[in-house]
């Protein structure tokens, strides 16, 4: 492991504007610890960046300059030829379509403009900083140039689970004054004018049969697999057991004739999880490989060790709960010197529709759509009139916004919370009232203006789903750049995205056929008999034996809390459904966020 505790800052960049009143803010950048300063033709820098390496390249071509930051499969080359035609057109959308997850970043005459990925997973601020604004991927690097502390309202909206939804996820930042940019838009900073933020993305309308699509994602997330593995000596695979862990191992050993790729499971204490049996099954099909099982009896319960465990990161944690655990992960990739490790995240949000794709499913064909109907009804164990009346019923997407806010503390339905445009808000029942009554009022305020991604209601379940799991891979990736283990997602490349997207959403999703586009675009390319599990396991067994075995310890973390100091839970009645946990049976995702927005408000504090 090579982060001290607090001392690790994740790679980062500052767009400067073309003005004098910027060069103070230049000279403290440029000043930091190995910072790269690019300078335009004034003199003045419009771009600093450091800890980057090789994942920065540029290409010069007459009055611009491009900057990709990331993973970007393309020659130096093709990058060149790429700008040249950029400069000649005066048009960037060759260059944000390249293959890969990265930031582009481009300078012409005076304008900067600078775009992150369609994920998310390459995220961007902006804040006026000493007068002048400024763009960055680093809403600390702001928050302290500008001055400014932690956004109260931020953290309430933090509360909610699974998420607040995207209206407000994109409104504010951790810090007051640092505005975050939505994936899919591009900031464009002009000399003397705010900052000013354009959609560049829209996702494409689905139409294309299973056999189409597979054809697609087969190229597409061999290419996303091969550009990070095929190079590096060691190469890692997180293989749960899942197909999308298993389709990543196979392409990666696929993408690494003459070279090992380490596959790493962890165990599970809980008798009935057949991951590890799918997993090691996984394994032994496979060529070149070595798979490690981490055994779960000397493996880091879920919420131990949570106050020396954390990582300094951006937000907090997804996975601030299990800390301990992730840092053992790590811990083992370093010590067998992986410099690339895929991660199966964004599988589930990518290939799988939400089932509101129904109405319009049934629109095509009703004898499939209510086929699904019943199907996807006994999966989730709800009614099929229920599940049909929810999917018939999510109304407008202003509407849905409204509904979420009158029941931010009731439960949510099984049907509801499967067929809405997004998943149901909820708050955990210990938040202070005051806050349940701020947040209504905020959500009521933003349906007013607030527009869906597209028309489509699947579609726009989709991408909500692929931006959520993608800010919690973000931080996932920084944590393991901090132990010196580079994290990729290949599900979260544009190419996987638009292609799954793509494709007819009853032809993805199919309740009697586990990730259909998946398995039949990879399984050409895998050993036969790889893609055939049917079942899923769960880690709900974890998280209550950590609770039962960590008791003390987080009933310790909520006394005199964080939290509560800023006015935003109950401590009395958080304690108390801790201790009730077990037989409440809570979400557990009111329970680890809360102890991950504890934990980074502590960090975060002067």
């Amino acid at each position: 492991m090579t982060e001290a505790a607090g001392a690790y800052r994740p790679p980062w960049f500052c767009v400067l504007p073309d003005d004098d009143a910027a060069g103070p803010l230049a000279r403290r950048l440029s000043g930091q610890e190995a910072a790269r300063t690019f300078k335009h033709t004034s003199g003045r820098p419009w771009l600093i960046a450091s800890g980057w390496g090789k994942q920065l390249r540029t290409a010069t071509a007459g009055p611009l300059k491009a900057v990709l930051i990331g993973s970007c499969p393309v020659s130096t080359a093709r990058l060149r030829d790429l700008a040249t035609r950029a400069a000649g057109t005066g048009q960037d959308e060759e260059l944000a379509a390249l293959p890969g997850s990265y930031y582009l970043i481009t300078a012409r005459r005076g304008v900067r403009s600078a775009r992150g990925d369609v994920a998310g997973l390459n995220r961007l601020y902006y804040a006026c900083v000493e007068g002048g604004w400024v763009l960055s991927n680093s809403p600390q690097h702001l928050a302290d140039a500008a001055g400014t502390g932690v956004d109260r309202r931020w953290a309430a909206l933090r509360l909610l689970a699974p998420s607040a939804p995207s209206p407000l996820v994109f409104s504010r930042s951790p810090y007051q004054g640092v505005t975050p940019i939505p994936p899919g838009s591009k900031a464009v900073l002009s000399p003397s004018r705010p900052v000013a933020v354009t959609r560049y993305w829209t996702p494409p309308e689905p139409v294309l049969p299973l056999d189409a699509g597979a054809e697609r994602l087969r190229e597409a997330l061999a290419r996303a697999v091969a550009a990070r593995v095929a190079s590096p000596p060691v190469a890692s695979v997180q293989l749960s057991g899942g197909l999308d862990s298993a389709a990543l191992a196979a392409l990666a050993a696929r993408a690494r004739p003459t070279a090992t790729t380490v596959l790493v499971t962890i165990g599970s204490r809980a008798a009935d999880n057949p991951d590890e049996r799918w997993a090691r099954r996984t394994a032994g099909l496979l060529e070149g490989v070595d798979h490690l099982v981490l055994d779960p009896g000397s493996y880091p319960r879920i919420f131990q060790d949570l106050q020396s465990s954390q990582f300094a990161l951006a937000e907090p944690a997804p996975f601030a709960a299990s800390a301990a655990r992730f840092r053992h992960t790590l811990r083992v990739l370093a010590e067998r010197g992986s410099s690339a490790h895929l991660n199966g995240q964004g599988g589930d949000e990518a290939l799988l529709a939400p089932l509101s794709y129904l109405p319009r499913a049934a629109a095509r064909s009703v004898h499939r759509a209510w086929w699904h109907l019943r199907g996807h009804a006994a999966l989730n164990r709800t009614s099929s009139l229920s599940l049909a009346r929810a999917a018939a019923t999510a109304g407008t997407y202003r509407q849905w916004l409204i509904r979420g806010a009158d029941q931010l503390i009731a439960p949510a339905s099984p049907a509801a919370a499967l067929a809405g445009w997004e998943a149901p808000p909820r708050l955990p029942p210990w938040t202070a009232p005051e806050v349940i009554r701020d947040l209504r009022q905020e959500l009521r305020a933003a349906a007013e203006a607030a527009e869906p991604v597209c028309g489509d209601i699947a579609t726009h379940g989709t991408v909500a789903r692929i931006r959520s799991v993608a800010r919690r891979a973000s931080l996932y990736r920084d944590a393991m750049h901090a132990a010196g283990v580079p994290g990729h997602f290949p599900y979260l490349d544009r190419s996987v995205i638009e292609t799954a997207l793509a494709t007819l959403p009853e032809e993805r999703t199919d309740p009697w056929a586990p990730k259909p586009l998946l398995t039949a675009a990879v399984t050409p390319l895998a050993p036969p008999g790889l893609l055939i599990r049917r079942d899923k396991g769960h880690y709900n067994h974890e998280i209550w034996t950590g609770l039962a075995a960590h008791h003390g310890e987080l009933a310790e973390l909520f006394h005199g809390s964080a939290l509560s100091q800023a006015g935003l839970i109950d401590e009395k009645a958080l304690r108390q459904h801790l201790a009730e946990a077990a037989t409440r049976r809570l979400a557990p995702a009111f329970i680890t966020e809360t102890v991950a927005l504890e934990l980074w408000l502590r960090a975060a504090r002067p």
